[in-house]
């Protein structure tokens, strides 16, 4: 995480979250000197990161929204971080343009989005559940079992795979630089979650995780 986003670059700059989750990432911008906001359409994640920020003595304003409709000025942050959210969101398009709202010039938008072409995809999502589970055969689509198999428990609404290609291209339609790099070289096994494997070329282009960045 620290290796992908340099969370110490952002000392003294407005840092908002969308999706803060239990708020984990927002405390290491907080920690090494930003100003952050945090944001998320559900009154868990709102109620468990602000235990984690009263625990951590971290201060943040922690705000329950729409991503769709962002409810900041124009031009109000110098950098906008989404780690694994947008690939859950059907309406990713009004969510992007909203994130370009709310980013001053030249601020950055960075996240993760998950690995269409990753081992993790072909291996625990069709292989295992699609084709040895049968569920392929029995009529479920790619995106169904991607949005059933592809967090820790089973049954999420929806989530959309991305590749390298689709996602410079959707962000580009927003920003003028992007930049795409593939991490976390993992699996699911039967067994166990998160295996982590080596390729004798590193497969790193075969890991699970998307990590953007994407200037305004």
């Amino acid at each position: 995480m620290h290796d992908a986003y340099h969370f110490e670059a952002y000392n003294g700059k407005k840092v908002l979250e969308v999706g803060i989750g239990s708020g984990i990432d927002s405390v290491e911008f907080l920690r090494n000197g930003a100003i952050v906001t945090g944001l998320d359409f559900s009154p868990n994640a709102i109620k468990n990161s602000k235990q984690l920020l009263k625990e951590a003595e971290a201060d943040e304003e922690v705000v329950l929204a729409d991503a769709r409709t962002i409810p900041f000025r124009n031009s109000e942050f110098d950098a906008v971080y989404s780690y694994g959210v947008i690939h859950h969101i059907p309406a990713v398009l009004e969510v992007i343009g909203e994130v370009n709202r709310v980013l001053k010039p030249g601020g950055l938008f960075m996240g993760m989005v998950y690995n269409r072409d990753s081992l993790l995809h072909a291996y625990s999502i069709i292989y295992l559940k699609g084709i040895r589970g049968g569920l392929l055969s029995k009529g479920t689509s790619e995106l169904e079992l991607s949005s059933n198999f592809s967090e820790r428990l089973p049954g999420n609404r929806y989530t959309k795979l991305y590749t390298v290609d689709s996602i410079t291209e959707l962000l580009r339609g927003f920003f003028h630089s992007v930049e795409v790099r593939t991490y976390y070289n993992v699996i699911d096994t039967p067994e166990r979650r998160k295996l982590k494997f080596q390729l004798e070329d590193q497969g790193t282009h075969l890991g699970w995780h998307l990590v953007f960045k994407a200037i305004k």
